[in-house]
């Protein structure tokens, strides 16, 4: 590949950026301008949108790749970077978390995807003849797919709040952008999604082409890290941006529920896999593991799941202290302390997930 990629990666990247910022600005207009619940426009609409990029990694590396293998990674270190991002951004804009409604569906959520995870941990760790299959697929993948569309049911659809325009402290609107009729909002809504998606898809070949340009980086922490921080993109400026809109409905509604539904993304990857790896299917690891050690070699499976389980617990943490006690209302410098102390265990965690030398699982 020529000099030209590295360009290219970085104006892809910004046009990801731009969109991401755009459907946050959407997305908070929505919440306004109708009666859906904003941790439902969120946690579906945009955490549908914003995890697109995983779902079409994770069926490639199915289909044509046909290496099953490759989805854990990729899907377990998203859960992972996504959380850890969400206590970051809740630290960085604490100051506004009282400030808006908040509901009490997003420890549920969370909660859900801690369910999800320690299915997972059943799945890839426990031995092979404790495993239960249906044919070629694992029960856990099914119960993981279940819980999900659960998720979906039981999540809020209406907001309590009536869609109508929010007017700031001198009367005046609070957004130009709130002149914009419905049918606009929906128009654009759609059109950024769609555009994201194609630029989302297409970073992923840009980091594939890099990797391969630069032999330092292929099979690295950097290489890694090169993929995953470019696919987050989505999640991460969308949250900011309703964060900074004081919409933090709709921004935890978006990173709990892209966590949730890349857990169903690895579900459907094993349901698909049986076609190439009969009796091996994707949760399906125990064989494969006791045999090849492919997962936990150097241990990054079980430190992605030990670290993702404690990132959970932090942000179901934040959600219980922001539903249930009047710490972010009364209490200023005690929610400083807390929120950017579970923020520093988060990103330290993620950091030793790559960087700590430790894997108790190896033979």
């Amino acid at each position: 590949m020529g000099w030209w990629i590295y360009p290219v990666y970085f104006v892809d990247l910004a046009a990801m950026v731009f969109l991401s910022f755009f459907l946050g600005n959407l997305v908070d207009m929505l919440d306004k301008k109708t009666k859906i619940s904003g941790a439902f426009i969120g946690g579906v609409l945009l955490a549908a949108v914003t995890s697109l990029p995983e779902l079409f990694t994770a069926f490639s590396a199915v289909v044509m790749v046909k290496n099953p293998e490759l989805v854990v990674g990729d899907i377990m270190g998203s859960i992972l970077f996504d959380l850890v991002c969400l206590g970051l951004e809740t630290f960085l804009f604490v100051k506004h978390f009282k400030d808006t409604k908040f509901q009490a569906w997003h420890w549920m959520n969370g909660t859900a995807c801690l369910i999800m995870y320690g299915l997972c941990a059943y799945g890839f760790f426990a031995p092979a003849e404790a495993q239960l299959m249906l044919g070629d697929i694992n029960v856990i993948s099914i119960l993981i797919f279940v819980l999900y569309i659960l998720t979906l049911v039981f999540q809020p659809k209406e907001s309590d709040d009536d869609p109508e325009e929010e007017l700031s402290a001198d009367g005046k609107k609070a957004d130009k952008a709130d002149d914009w009729s419905l049918k606009k909002v929906i128009f654009w809504f759609i059109v950024s999604s769609l555009l994201l998606i194609g630029t989302s898809i297409f970073l992923t070949y840009l980091t594939d082409w890099i990797k391969a340009s630069v032999p330092a980086l292929s099979g690295s922490v950097a290489g890694a890290l090169l993929l995953g921080v470019g696919t987050s993109i989505p999640e991460i400026v969308s949250t900011a941006q309703l964060f900074h809109k004081k919409n933090y409905d709709a921004g935890y509604g978006n990173m709990i529920g892209s966590c949730t539904f890349d857990f169903a993304i690895l579900a459907i990857s094993d349901f698909i896999s049986w076609h190439y790896y009969v009796q091996e299917g994707l949760t399906a690891t125990a064989t494969r593991i006791q045999t090849h050690g492919i997962f936990l070699i150097d241990g990054d499976t079980f430190k992605f799941v030990i670290f993702g389980i404690i990132a959970t617990a932090g942000i179901i943490a934040l959600s219980l202290l922001r539903k249930y006690t009047k710490i972010y209302e009364n209490k200023k410098k005690l929610s400083y302390v807390i929120t950017g102390a579970i923020a520093t265990i988060l990103v330290a965690g993620y950091f030793l997930t790559f960087f700590l030398p430790w894997n108790p699982l190896a033979a």
